[in-house]
């Protein structure tokens, strides 16, 4: 069985200073999930994991759940099938659809389901604030049912999850989940909620990580999806990158009254990318502020912002001089056998 694993597609967010600006990147994130959908259809998947996060926000607009769902009809009639759960944003909860009532290979799962799919078993959860009991739950289904090889597909945050331009990681703390005690039959967990792509305990949990950039803390992250190939007694996967919309930071440092200094005066932005110009060292006042909404409408630069918008917030360093070295290389390659799950 080939499987495709993606996740936090976000549809329906919204960035730019302009109507022009908010549908493009708006339509960026739809593209690219029908870009993922060809590619399914291309490498002959047989089903597709959404790890949550489906929506950007847990009431879209009728217009983002109709091209949405329409995508997932046309997949369906190809025979590949879908599930998806809802995660954070979603408020744990997706839209009622005639899909999942209609269409026998597509599920929505809003509550905690057990799919039978050829030699697999799915169990899917919405994202929940107490997903301790749950993976226990599962466990303890894992533990009754010894020949099943079951996946989880979830929208949670596993011990050991980094992301951002100071690899910030998320460990011991008590929402960050484990995975160690979970049996074997348990083959591996597909989760979302984490942008970036990446594998954890021991090869246990897998983020595809988000199809666009929602935030320029994900500056150098490749986005992508996870291709699985099951085998009877092991499986592999992949992560492959697709296009997304390039970002582009500039840190410019204040003191006094250098926020007129030549550096920002000569300062280069590119109208096609998302850029942010950070203004570090001091406080800004708000004249300054408005200089800066003036020195830069919207009409000329839809894609840009400017931090901070308000007065006394202090900003410090973001990112380094050399950004490709605060990420790990994350087109791996995984092999796991029957001894090695």
């Amino acid at each position: 069985m080939r499987i495709l694993a993606t996740a936090d597609s976000h549809f329906g967010y919204i960035y730019g200073r302009t109507a022009q600006a908010k549908n493009l990147i708006t339509q960026h994130f739809f593209d690219s999930f029908e870009n993922l959908l060809k590619i399914a259809r291309r490498e002959k998947v047989d089903l597709i994991l959404h790890g949550g996060d489906f929506f950007n926000k847990s009431k879209p607009k009728k217009k983002f759940i109709a091209k949405a769902f329409n995508l997932i009809a046309r997949l369906s009639d190809d025979g590949i099938n879908f599930v998806a759960i809802p995660g954070n944003h979603d408020r744990s909860y997706l839209p009622d659809t005639l899909l999942s009532y209609f269409r026998k290979n597509v599920h929505f799962l809003n509550t905690y389901s057990i799919i039978e799919m050829d030699d697999i078993t799915i169990i899917g959860f919405p994202y929940s604030n107490d997903p301790v009991s749950v993976m226990n739950k599962i466990s303890r289904f894992a533990k009754n049912n010894p020949s099943k090889k079951i996946i989880i597909l979830c929208h949670q945050l596993f011990d050991g999850a980094s992301f951002g331009p100071h690899n910030h990681i998320f460990t011991n703390r008590p929402d960050t989940l484990l995975t160690y005690h979970l049996p074997s039959t348990i083959k591996f967990v597909v989760s979302g909620h984490i942008h970036r792509s990446q594998t954890l305990q021991n090869n246990k949990v897998f983020y595809p990580g988000s199809i666009g950039r929602t935030s320029f803390m994900e500056i150098v992250e490749p986005k992508g999806y996870l291709i699985f190939e099951l085998e009877e007694h092991f499986y592999s996967t992949n992560f492959y990158e697709i296009p997304s919309i390039p970002m582009e930071v500039k840190d410019v440092e204040v003191h006094k009254a250098a926020l007129f200094s030549s550096e920002l005066e000569n300062c280069e932005i590119n109208p096609d990318v998302r850029f942010l110009l950070r203004l570090i060292g001091r406080k800004l006042t708000e004249n300054e502020i408005k200089y800066l909404w003036a020195k830069y409408p919207a009409t000329e630069y839809p894609l840009m912002s400017f931090s901070p918008k308000k007065p006394n917030m202090m900003l410090r360093n973001l990112y380094t001089k050399n950004q490709s070295s605060l990420y790990p290389n994350i087109s791996y390659n995984y092999n796991g056998s029957k001894n090695n799950p």
